[in-house]
């Protein structure tokens, strides 16, 4: 694996970790409001696609990878999250554990989340690390899902992710 690669596979690891298919209608569906609150908000949500663009070779075996998800472990694809109204960003672990360790967390790392109209966005702040900050660029939003754009900034190449997520 190159020293690009490396990078951005662990933070991708690290992500899913910190936070754990709609299927997309149209080109242009922007998050549907019922009674000024964002439709995705209050549900589980659980991934079902991660994506990355341009394609990179994750393993190092010669063939570029733009599908994440296949180097997810089983443990990490049964992972929720959920928007909840009050601005905080809660969610589980699914039913595999990733660790034998009885101190595996059963819950994702506090966060809180605002969600901008103009720009689309959702803006993640990890509790107690004002460093810790994700925008997720909304692309479509359903009563059945989510799916967002992340971008990813490596020292030479910016890549996009694209992440679906399901409710459940």
């Amino acid at each position: 694996m190159n020293r690009v690669t490396t990078p951005l596979l662990t933070a991708v690891a690290a992500f899913v970790l910190t936070l754990s298919s709609c299927k997309k209608e149209s080109d242009s569906v922007q998050p549907m409001a019922t009674d000024n609150n964002l439709i995705f908000v209050g549900k589980n949500l659980r991934m079902t696609s991660f994506e990355v663009n341009p394609a990179i070779d994750l393993d190092g075996d010669g063939k570029l990878d733009t599908d994440l998800t296949v180097f997810l472990r089983d443990c990490e694809k049964d992972n929720n999250l959920v928007f909840e109204k009050n601005g905080q960003l809660s969610g589980s672990n699914g039913p595999l554990a990733c660790s034998d360790n009885e101190t595996d967390p059963s819950v994702a790392q506090p966060s809180h989340w605002t969600y901008n109209e103009q720009t689309k966005t959702i803006h993640i702040v990890k509790d107690n690390d004002a460093t810790d900050v994700s925008d997720w660029r909304v692309l479509d939003a359903s009563a059945s899902g989510l799916k967002v754009e992340i971008s990813v900034t490596e020292p030479s190449n910016p890549y996009k992710t694209i992440m679906t997520l399901r409710a459940i």
